[in-house]
């Protein structure tokens, strides 16, 4: 718990305790920005790629333990938290307007901003199963997992299939 009292000594004025008030709301909103890099497209861009090859990463370990290729429930366990944290970001911080095909390396169609309630009811339905796929992670119930884990991998792909332009090879 935070004590005011350890960075304003008693005999200090209201507005020297409002200024550190001030001062510290503003430091933990800063720690707590959702999108470090806002208002840079092509940053914002490379920021989205980014979290999307962690939950990459996280479906490739978690397939190898589904798969009985070597991976391991902490692994799956860790990586179903990824999915569920990154799963989280999409709407909006991931994908704000202005950042589709032709900005940078991106391959988000308009139609997302286009069709934004059914963009905004696929994200909503990863972050849920992504969350039953991180409860479930905590049963070490392989048949549970891939199950489940089949779940998660429709739901990215309903996203991809409608709203991301395929990779130019």
């Amino acid at each position: 718990m935070f004590d005011i009292r350890r960075i304003v000594p008693a005999n200090r004025t209201p507005a020297a305790i409002g200024i550190a008030l001030g001062l510290i709301v503003a430091g933990s909103a800063a720690a707590q920005s959702p999108n470090p890099v806002a208002g840079d497209p092509a940053a914002q861009v490379k920021h989205r790629e980014e979290s999307m090859k962690k939950m990459g990463g996280a479906m490739k370990a978690i397939s190898q333990y589904v798969k009985n290729e070597g991976g391991t429930i902490d692994a799956v366990r860790t990586s179903a938290a990824t999915i569920q944290n990154v799963s989280k970001t999409i709407v909006p911080e991931l994908f704000p307007k202005g950042t589709e095909i032709g900005v940078a390396d991106s391959e988000a169609k308009p139609d997302i901003w286009q069709q934004w309630p059914r963009f905004q009811e696929i994200a909503g339905n990863l972050q849920t199963e992504s969350a039953k796929l991180a409860q479930v992670a905590q049963t070490d119930d392989r048949a549970q997992v891939a199950a489940q884990f089949g779940a998660v991998g429709k739901t990215c792909g309903s996203c991809h299939d409608t709203f991301r332009q395929e990779k130019k090879k």
